[in-house]
């Protein structure tokens, strides 16, 4: 057997260093994870996105809260848990609900005049259950919220959520503010319609900010909805207190919910440092 063709049956110095640069990219992609943490803030991006998305199209197929198929007063909603005495799910848990008046609920009334979204026959469900941010991954509160603060100092107002009140004039009561911004309701995920005024504790209702849609899939706040996630996590400091401890002032990302009910995801930290 000739020596050229042993040579023939190893690698040449050209490919050990072709895989090698293989494997390295490849490495590459990882370095950014850590074990578990389900992608970090790309994934966490396409996770709110989706989620938005869903309403969106729900919102399209004008589908409501009534088993008739024909619905009212429709509002289309992702909501995001702002619980600071729970460290597990505060700033991390949403989902989404979908409220209005079945055909088979109005007796007559004229649709237009129900404005009050806590009492019948204004009924809310969410028709998946509430989903989690990845490990290491929460949602940053809009300024105005001061129950939450961050270990790292931003300049005031930038690196934060921003979540305008409801354009439509909705009405404002114990459970739902639209006119609040951000604006929140008091809600327990469910997949049966209730009215907001009927989960009693027994349901055990939390505090959810929310962005909502209008029937035409379009946003319905005024101003701009910009939605900032960061790497970090949340600490309990109180009753009704909490502190995200960031990584990093670089580890942020955003989603901006454009006037069509879209959504654009972003890392650019002066989108982000924008007040308004």
């Amino acid at each position: 057997m000739s020596v050229r063709t042993l040579a023939r049956r190893g690698f040449t110095l050209v490919e050990l260093l072709v895989v090698i640069t293989i494997i390295l990219l490849i490495s590459s992609l990882f370095l950014g994870l850590s074990t578990g943490d389900g992608g970090g803030l790309p994934a966490g991006q396409r996770f709110i996105a989706s989620s938005v998305r869903t309403v969106r199209a729900m919102a399209l197929m004008n589908r409501g809260p009534g088993t008739t198929g024909v619905t009212y007063a429709t509002r289309y909603r992702l909501l995001i848990l702002n619980d600071p005495d729970d460290e597990v799910n505060h700033l991390r848990q949403f989902v989404i609900a979908v409220g209005g008046v079945s055909s088979a609920d109005l007796a007559g009334a004229d649709p237009t005049t129900i404005t009050n979204t806590s009492v019948a026959p204004y009924r809310w469900f969410s028709p998946e259950p509430a989903q989690l941010l990845p490990t290491g991954v929460v949602f940053v509160p809009p300024a105005t919220d001061t129950a939450t603060t961050l270990s790292l100092t931003v300049a005031a107002n930038t690196r934060r959520s921003i979540i305008g009140p409801l354009a439509d004039g909705a009405t404002t009561n114990a459970t739902d503010s639209p006119g609040s911004t951000p604006p929140w309701m008091i809600y327990a995920p469910t997949n049966q319609p209730m009215a907001l005024n009927a989960m009693t504790a027994d349901f055990n209702p939390k505090k959810w900010f929310y962005v909502e849609l209008q029937g035409t899939g379009a946003s319905n706040h005024l101003g701009r909805v910009l939605l900032v996630l960061a790497k970090g996590v949340v600490r309990n400091t109180g009753a009704g207190k909490a502190m995200i401890d960031l990584s990093s002032e670089n580890q942020f990302a955003a989603l901006s919910l454009r006037p069509n009910g879209d959504v654009s995801m972003t890392l650019d930290a002066d989108e982000m440092d924008k007040a308004k």
